[in-house]
């Protein structure tokens, strides 16, 4: 039988029943049955006075009395008895003690007790030491030891096991059984399937009884009793014990009481554990959910949500499998739990039918017990490395579309309720939910890149176009970007910026579209009024580029660049710090380019000459902490 708990598991065990109260009348006998002393109590039988017991024998005391004088030849043999004695005016209990038995000292001790009031007595006094056990357990599942202790103290009794369970939704199973049931039915497995027997259990309630159908086997094996676990007039189950000795009717009173304090307890307990369960999930939502949106990482989501799995439900390993609609393929995705499985190995045909059918039959495939339900599997693939016994695969479904199948493993079989099927398809929920918030991420990421691909385009298609107009700046603008762009990261400015910086040197001199070609494409020197012109073109820029939001990061440089570090710029005639670090940055990558390029008006300076001119308009053209650290980024030479 299952769980099945040893003798010794429960030490400090008397070697037979005693009463938990002292007995109101003693009796003992020789080896012969005669009566040879008596303790009449403090309050003496006037039936049976000691002067009219002591040297009779008890045979002859008790010849109305024929089932008691068999417990008592029963005791002469050596083995502890017990019986009952109904009177009209009173009722008594009597446990017959064998002492030294088999040598000349044999003796039986006879302690009496009354059943009525000692008996009601007997059983408060039992019970609140057992409320006093069981509150003792921190979880239903400590709470069997406790019972049976409290029983085999009280009753003597060998054997103990109690089912549990919630027919039709959860089938009634073993829950502890303690004691040699062996020889107590046609076998141990044979007794264990009588015991959580819905027929035989619902005919137990609000009363303990003999387990009649051992009665009806050829060789009646003893006395086995059970009564029903009722909490709030719901069945949990049963409690059964088992004695050498029949239970009288007070010992199966008490045994029905303690069961009906036990499934009360029980009932508390396992509520308890399902609130405590019910937040820990909770809990583990609300981690995931946090995964979800706290992360763009579906591998680093599914891994969370994957530990939650295995916590929660209690199976050993779990993976997601991605579905692709339009290849019909699938792909492993995250996997957790797993000792020597390789997914890039491949799955076995059988348990690629497994996925398929989560997939197209949209429904869970529920396999608690492979080696009933599907043999087959357990020596192919996954299953058979893993050593599988049990499998479970629920589809993701996010938005009325498939995303994949959460898989659930297990090594030995399930047993499970509705709430772990439920809880098992919310799982599956927030694993799609996390696969479609992937998706929309990923499409989105695309479409932001096909966006900045085109604006990038559109920027570069503006550039060629000015390079068009003005011939002798063309090649120019390439290379003031790449120089900018590193410049720009050795002066401290961020990665995430340097994009914009990008855009900003791709159209620093985009305000000349605005100046007539005459002024623009001059080869002499430009007269007062077309220099007024001229410096119009950041103005020109500002203006054209302010309402496209994208670029409103990359101003800085085509508004600012012509600007001067002692406020002799332009077009705003900012000064210092006022210029911002992105303009102060490209204008002495432009004057550097540009000094070093010919212009129809004018030959390439020598290298030389440029960096000299450089380094002498820092602290007047330029902000001196940049040409400082453009020297070191471009190797100026001294």
């Amino acid at each position: 039988m299952p769980n099945k708990k040893t003798p010794a598991s429960l030490p400090g065990s008397p070697p037979f029943p005693f009463p938990a109260i002292p007995p109101r009348m003693l009796w003992s006998l020789n080896r012969e049955g005669i009566i040879d002393w008596v303790d009449p109590g403090r309050d003496p039988d006037p039936a049976w006075i000691p002067a009219g017991l002591i040297g009779r024998s008890v045979f002859t005391v008790l010849e109305d009395h024929p089932a008691l004088l068999d417990q008592v030849c029963l005791a002469l043999s050596g083995t502890s008895a017990q019986g009952e004695i109904q009177r009209a005016d009173r009722s008594w209990t009597c446990q017959l003690i064998p002492i030294a038995p088999g040598g000349e000292n044999h003796q039986i001790l006879c302690l009496f007790t009354e059943s009525s009031l000692q008996g009601r007595l007997w059983i408060q006094e039992a019970l609140t030491g057992t409320a006093a056990a069981l509150r003792k357990a921190r979880s239903h599942e400590e709470m069997p030891p406790l019972i049976t202790r409290q029983l085999q103290v009280l009753l003597g009794v060998e054997q103990t096991a109690i089912s549990l369970g919630n027919p039709p939704e959860t089938p009634y199973k073993l829950l502890f059984s303690w004691g040699d049931w062996q020889g107590k039915g046609p076998s141990s497995q044979a007794l264990a399937d009588y015991f959580i027997d819905p027929r035989i259990i619902h005919k137990l309630n609000g009363r303990c009884s003999p387990l009649e159908e051992l009665a009806s086997l050829e060789a009646y094996p003893g006395p086995v009793y059970g009564t029903a676990l009722t909490a709030n007039n719901q069945q949990l189950g049963a409690l059964w014990v088992g004695r050498s000795q029949p239970l009288n009717d007070l010992e199966r009173q008490l045994v029905h009481s303690v069961a009906e304090m036990a499934a009360s307890a029980l009932q508390r307990a396992r509520e308890h554990e399902l609130t405590r369960r019910r937040l820990e999930r909770l809990s583990a939502l609300h981690a995931i959910d946090q995964a979800i949106s706290g992360s763009f990482n579906l591998s680093l989501t599914l891994h969370i949500i994957l530990e939650q799995v295995i916590s929660q439900l209690g199976v050993d390993a779990a993976d997601v499998i991605l579905f692709d609609p339009d290849s019909l393929e699938t792909t492993y995705a995250e996997g957790l739990g797993f000792r020597r499985y390789q997914p890039q190995s491949g799955t076995s045909q059988s348990h690629h039918n497994l996925i398929r059918d989560a997939l197209y039959k949209r429904q869970l495939v529920a396999l608690p017990d492979l080696a009933e339900e599907r043999p087959d599997l357990l020596g192919s693939g996954l299953f058979s490395i893993e050593n599988f016994r049990s499998y479970h695969g629920v589809p993701l479904i996010a938005k009325g579309k498939i995303k994949g199948v959460l898989e659930v493993f297990h090594r030995a079989p399930l047993q499970v309720d509705r709430e772990w099927y439920e809880f098992l398809r919310t799982l599956g929920a927030q694993a799609a939910i996390a696969m479609d918030n992937a998706a929309l991420v990923e499409n989105l990421r695309r479409t932001n890149l096909m966006l900045d691909q085109a604006y990038n385009t559109t920027l570069e298609g503006w550039v060629r176009a000015l390079d068009l107009r003005d011939a002798c700046t063309a090649g120019h603008t390439q290379r003031v970007v790449e120089r900018t762009l590193k410049l720009a990261g050795a002066v401290g400015i961020s990665p995430q910026q340097l994009v914009h910086i990008r855009r900003g040197a791709l159209l620093h001199d985009i305000g000349k579209l605005g100046i007539p070609d005459r002024i623009l494409n001059k080869t002499g020197p430009l007269t007062d009024e077309e220099w007024d012109l001229m410096r119009k073109h950041p103005v020109y820029a500002r203006d054209m580029l302010e309402p496209i939001e994208f670029l409103h990061p990359a101003l800085p440089i085509p508004t600012s660049h012509h600007e001067k570090w002692n406020g002799g710029g332009y077009p705003d005639g900012l000064r210092g710090a006022q210029i911002p670090l992105e303009a102060r940055v490209f204008a002495v990558i432009d004057v550097w380019d540009a000094l070093s390029s010919p212009r129809p008006y004018r030959d390439a300076w020598p290298a030389e000459k440029v960096n000299n001119y450089i380094r002498e308009q820092a602290g007047a053209h330029f902000d001196p902490q940049v040409v400082e650290i453009w020297e070191k980024v471009f190797g100026i030479p001294d």
